[in-house]
This record gives C-alpha cells, structure tokens and sequence, in this order.
C-alpha cells in the first residue's frame, strides 16, 4: 500500500475508532504473547475480545509494560493504528533462529530454519532431504515469504574436504553487512560479512584448500542507482527542495537465510552411507513488517524496543577437527521494515552509547542475522557483538573456522512526524518532533545527531546531505538505531 494511502487509511480508523462511543485500549498481558498476523483474537481492557484479521490492531492507547514481549508472527504484517503507543518492554516481529546441531549423524532429520517474523521469509533448512543425501541446504524464503529468494542454500561436502559451505544470508536493503567493524578479510577469508556462506574446505579461514563455495546472499530488494531511496513512502529533500519516491512499494519484512551444507560421510553420491553424513545448521529468519501509526505520541521508555531483527542461523554438526565443528552453519536472517509514524511525537529512550562507539544496545533496531554456535570450542560465537574471547582481531578467523553462514543484510528504520524549524539546532527540521532522551534528558544539537545519526539525501555530486548541504558523513558511524534511519515529513 502506498505511503500515502496508508497514512489517509490511518487517519479516517483513527478518527473512527476514538469516537467515544468506540474506545478500546490495550495492555500487553505479562511474559510474552504472540499476535498473529493472519487472524487473532485480543482482550481489551473493557468488555469482549475482538478478532483481529488482517494484521491492523486498532486500539486507543496501545500500551506494553516493561517486562512483557509483543512479538508479532504471520503472512501479513503487522500494523497498529492507535492515539497513543507506549513501549517499556518488547514489541519485536524478529525472525526466528536457524536450528543448531547438536545431534550426531542424523541427516535424514532436517534442522529446521527459523520462521520469518511478519510478512518475512523463512529460513532455509540445513540436510532438506529425508530419504537421499542432500546435496545442498535449502535455500531461505525471499520478503513477503516468497520461496526460494533468501539466501542460498551451503553445498555438500566430502570426506577430502572435510567440511561442507555455509549458507548465505538474507538480504533486504543489504546484502550482509556494510558497516559490521571487522572487515572482510582476502580471497575466501570471512566472506561472510558480505552474506556469503563460508567456504568449505580443509585449512584456516582464507587458505588455498577452502574452494568449496558457500551460499550467495540473498538480492537487495531495490534496483535503481540511488541509495537515499531506499524506503517505503515519499520523502522530501530540503537542501534540493525536491520530493523524493521511495522505492519499495509494499509492507514485507527481510528475506531468511540459506541453510548450511553437509559433509558426506563417502564418495559414492548416492550411496547407502548417506546416513552417516553430517549435517548443516538452519538458516535464521527474516525480520518481518511492523508499522506504528499514532494519531498523538509513540513513547518508548527506559526499558522499552522496538525491532525487526533478522534470526540467527544455527551451526552445523560437532565433530573433533582442530578446527572445531566440521560442518556448516546457516545464514543469518536479514532485518525487516519498521516504520513509526506520529502525528505529534516520537519519543525515544537511548540505551547507553552509540554503535559508533561500540555500544550495541539499540532501542529501535532491524538488524541483520549472523550464525551462532553452541558453547563448544574452540570457535564460540553466541551473538554478533559478542566480545570475543580470543580478542576481536581474530573475530574473522574465529567466525570462519567451521565455517559459519552468511550476515543477514540489514533491513530500514523509517520515522515520520512533524517536521518543525530545527529548534534543535541538528541541521534537518525532520527530526524535530522526534524526541531522543539520555537519562530522562532530550537531546540536542550534536549529542542528538550522533544518536539519531540521519544519512541525508544525496546532492548533484552524490553526496550525503543535511538540509543546509552540508555532508552528515555518516559512514560507520550509526547512533543507536540500527540501521540509520530514514527520515520523513508528515
């Protein structure tokens, strides 16, 4: 649905539903609760449930306590149309995680791919077959859950090689991840950083025997040259004065990766001791759509996230290499759609530092997926931002070993309210109803353009701008909102 339409359709349920004759509100019960997208039934506050199709909640004020998680699952995505949204837990519709192995010499059972969160694709599986050796992982489901354009699937292994390719991540507005702080290293060295699986192979991350090839990424979902419209709705350019068309044109979330490949047990491809080879972890799911339409405020609190995370793809099967587990893991989960559009505010606790000083606790997040491992060394990888305890320069070495699956790609953060007159002194009159608070304190000028840290359009020489022209060079240098967000004017 256009931006416009969706915003026109908001607005005219908005002014119906808070009619006084028609007020329902509602409070996230304790612990965590599920909403399914499809078709669900909720209790409000006052009088008799109410079935939900579709995916739109529509309630009065909207509220989920600290200590209870929203999670949001299904086919559609989730949207909710409401006067006000408080969040001081979890509102999530992040994929699922990739199964991890941890039997031995099961092929014939896959390990299942994580599901998508709302509107977002599936994870492939690692082993698919059930009666035959499987020669690759299945491949993940692409946005909107259309099978087959997630990450690909690793490839078989044999004995020679010693290990099976990783799966690749999925992709949505990236292909992996361009701003992770470890770089990519040479050759087959920690590809995995740019979505493709690991290679396959005998050796250290890098080395001449890793020649399997692992899964490629899933695609980015936006075709034209630019960068700056890479969104759902209409922007507006200031510094050009120009409108500016995002190009994604329906509410989906992020593509799931790819599962890993297994490690064959002999040579004879279709020979009877398939049942001894090892198999490859589940791709993580992609991060799915949620929109937050507020005809007044959406306040996330001290304690409050909102997210569209990508899932973790799982390893593959242990085994007693000197490079620990001997088969593939899945590709992570791309980051999903999250767009909050207020009519008077969006209100937003910071949760500590900013991304570019190595704090990697966000409030709003759609990030992508990596590959995770059980706590067998000497490879452990438990998260992406891990500190890691063979120290961050061997992070590609360590990540690569087994090798792992694919960096989901990241997915987009849009915010819309008001635009004011830059009484916050941050060079864009876009984020002037968007509230960004340290310590109960609101931030300004500098401090908020580090913590919101906005990319700009770009200018007739390409480059990234505020609305006076001045370049806001970004880069790698992310607030904490992961991904940059996307800025427009209501």
């Amino acid at each position: 649905m256009p931006y416009t339409r969706l915003l026109a359709a908001a607005a005219a349920l908005a002014a119906t539903t808070f009619a006084p004759a028609q007020i329902l509100d509602w409070i996230a019960p304790p612990g965590e609760t599920i909403l399914d997208t499809d078709s669900m039934t909720l209790q409000p506050t006052t009088g008799p449930a109410i079935r939900v199709t579709g995916g739109v909640f529509v309630f009065r004020h909207v509220t989920i306590p600290a200590g209870c998680t929203v999670v949001g699952r299904g086919s559609r995505a989730m949207v909710w149309i409401t006067e006000t949204m408080t969040v001081d837990g979890r509102l999530s519709v992040d994929g699922g995680d990739g199964e991890r192995v941890v039997t031995i010499q099961s092929p014939g059972v896959p390990a299942m791919g994580g599901r998508g969160g709302a509107a977002g694709g599936d994870g492939g599986r690692g082993s698919p077959q059930v009666a035959l050796r499987s020669l690759s992982g299945q491949p993940g489901n692409g946005p909107g859950n259309v099978p087959g354009l997630g990450g690909g699937g690793g490839l078989l292994g044999n004995p020679v090689l010693g290990r099976g390719s990783g799966g690749g991540g999925g992709g949505f507005a990236t292909s992996g991840d361009p701003w992770f702080k470890v770089p990519a290293g040479t050759g087959s060295a920690f590809v995995q950083r740019s979505g493709i699986g690991g290679f396959g192979g005998p050796g250290d991350s890098g080395t001449a025997g890793r020649t399997l090839v692992g899964g490629g990424p899933g695609g980015v979902w936006f075709v034209d040259s630019r960068d700056d419209n890479d969104f759902f709705g209409v922007g507006f350019d200031f510094a050009s004065n120009q409108v500016v068309v995002g190009e994604l044109t329906e509410l989906i979330g992020g593509a799931g990766g790819g599962g890993g490949g297994d490690l064959a047990d002999d040579t004879q491809l279709l020979g009877p001791g398939w049942t001894q080879d090892r198999k490859g972890g589940g791709g993580g799911g992609g991060g799915g759509c949620l929109v937050v339409f507020a005809a007044n405020d959406i306040v996330v609190g001290p304690l409050g996230r909102i997210t569209a995370n990508g899932g973790n793809g799982g390893s593959g099967e242990q085994g007693f290499m000197s490079a620990g587990p001997v088969n593939a893991g899945g590709g992570g989960g791309a980051g999903g759609l999250l767009l909050l559009i207020a009519l008077g505010s969006i209100d937003l606790t910071v949760k500590g530092g900013t991304y570019a000083n190595s704090d990697f606790d966000f409030v709003l997040s759609a990030d992508g997926g990596i590959c995770t491992t059980t706590s067998f060394p000497p490879a452990v990888i438990l998260n992406k931002y891990q500190s890691l305890p063979f120290g961050a320069g061997n992070y590609a070495n360590a990540y690569d070993q087994a090798p792992l699956g694919g960096f989901g790609g990241l997915g987009i953060v849009q915010l819309a309210a008001p635009a004011g007159s830059n009484q916050d002194g941050t060079n864009t009159v876009l984020d002037d109803n968007i509230v960004l608070r340290h310590n109960g304190v609101p931030l300004t000028g500098a401090q908020k353009q580090a913590y919101l840290a906005w990319r700009g359009y770009r200018n007739a020489q390409g480059v990234l701008v505020d609305d006076f022209g001045a370049p806001t060079g970004i880069g790698g240098n992310e607030g904490d909102i992961r991904p940059a967000p996307v800025l427009l004017r209501l």
